[in-house]
């Protein structure tokens, strides 16, 4: 099952409803979120995803128990809190807004990959079996907007521009 990965949303509607579109047709099993939606109504709109959405909470989240009230609205939302965990069906992937516990959770071996955001920069590195990768940003602050779908059954990634 292919997951796109988005992260640090910060309300940007537009780059969030643009970027679900998209996602919808490429055949991604998973959506997950790194954090930094900031206000619930995001949920709103990460929900129109056609598959099951998984969102960690940022730094940012303004009223995070709003936005869990939100999140248990849909069927196909789950929040996990700091950090979640999804099976693939090959591999188990985590992922979580925060940068140094991603690289822990990558360093343990346990895991296909490991997703993060916070640093509003893409990247990709191997650490040891693990994939650990920031999707960028969705805001388009730092660098422009973008997300990322990967395969974990062939280990691919790719990057798609807003």
């Amino acid at each position: 099952m292919k997951v796109a990965v988005i992260s640090d949303t910060h309300d940007h509607l537009e780059n969030v409803d643009r970027a679900i579109a998209r996602i919808n047709g490429l055949g991604a099993g998973a959506l997950l979120h790194c954090g930094d939606l900031v206000s619930p109504f995001v949920v709103d709109r990460l929900a129109s995803f056609d598959g099951p959405v998984h969102v960690v909470f940022g730094n940012n989240e303004g009223d995070r128990y709003t936005i869990a009230r939100v999140a248990a609205k849909f069927t196909n939302v789950t929040l996990h809190g700091e950090v979640g965990f999804v099976d693939t069906g090959a591999g188990e992937i985590a992922f979580t807004h925060r940068p140094e516990f991603a690289r822990g959770l990558a360093c343990t071996g346990k895991y296909a990959a490991v997703f993060y955001g916070h640093t509003h920069r893409m990247k990709v590195e191997r650490i040891g079996t693990a994939w650990l990768v920031n999707p960028g940003e969705l805001m388009g602050l730092l660098e422009p907007p973008g997300y990322i779908v990967f395969d974990p059954a062939t280990g691919e990634e790719r990057h798609y521009p807003l």
